[in-house]
């Protein structure tokens, strides 16, 4: 049976103990009525993982003593998807599933079709952000990827990036499969994908000038978060760890 795992942040950690509080304890506790002698696993969201055995577990707090420590490697092709932002649990999912296929970074887009309004701060920050540290303790990962606050399509970088790829569901978008054999394999790359109902032409138009390589994933039309994991996929597959 594998042992449960808990996110436990940075400043918890003092020499060979863990200190689990909130949420996570209460899942602990409550849930999974762990006690002293149990053992578990950690990660600090920062690249290390811990093998402990609980020494405490009370109302206010849990103590693990780490018997082990690994460190997740940085992986060698960063990804950072920037997606439109769609309303209810299917952003959540998208985040989720962008999170399991190895994402390093999220970028919440607005563009000119995005039916969600966000203002600064976004009040959905804090709450999607505990979606993905969920993510990343199901699939194992131990370094978190991050999770900015939404940023407009015009203002979005594509600076720093050795690629930066945007999927556009137009027939002037060249295949992916076409696409991907003109560039060198990139060792960062930024995939953009639109809102429902994707992106305009005069937006298509403005990520070609910021240096984007438009591309398309087919004859079907798909949801924002079927192309995120789509396209997420893909992107691993052709220059990441799942070729």
């Amino acid at each position: 049976m594998s042992l449960p795992i808990f996110y436990i942040p940075p400043e918890h950690f003092d020499g060979d103990a863990a200190t689990l509080t909130g949420d996570e304890l209460r899942h602990a506790r409550l849930t999974l009525r762990l006690g002293p002698g149990d053992r578990a696993l950690v990660v600090d969201g920062e690249g290390t993982l811990c093998e402990g055995t609980f020494s405490s577990m009370e109302k206010a707090q849990g103590v693990l003593q780490i018997t082990s420590r690994t460190r997740e490697a940085e992986p060698a092709f960063s990804l950072t998807i920037a997606m439109g932002i769609v309303a209810g649990e299917r952003f959540d999912w998208a985040l989720q599933k962008g999170t399991e296929l190895g994402a390093s970074a999220f970028i919440p887009l607005l563009s000119r079709r995005t039916e969600v309004k966000a203002s600064r701060p976004w009040k959905r920050l804090e709450r999607l952000r505990r979606v993905v540290v969920s993510a990343c303790k199901q699939c194992g990962r131990a370094r978190f990827p991050t999770l900015s606050e939404p940023v407009a399509l015009h203002d979005l970088s594509t600076a720093g990036y050795d690629l930066a790829l945007a999927f556009w569901e137009s027939d002037r978008a060249a295949p992916l499969s076409e696409a991907a054999g003109r560039v060198q394999r990139p060792a960062s790359c930024l995939m953009i994908i639109g809102p429902v109902g994707g992106f305009a032409p005069e937006e298509a138009e403005i990520l070609r000038e910021k240096g984007c390589l438009l591309a398309g994933l087919g004859p079907r039309i798909l949801r924002t978060e079927t192309a995120v994991t789509a396209g997420a996929a893909l992107v691993q597959y052709l220059w990441g760890d799942m070729g």
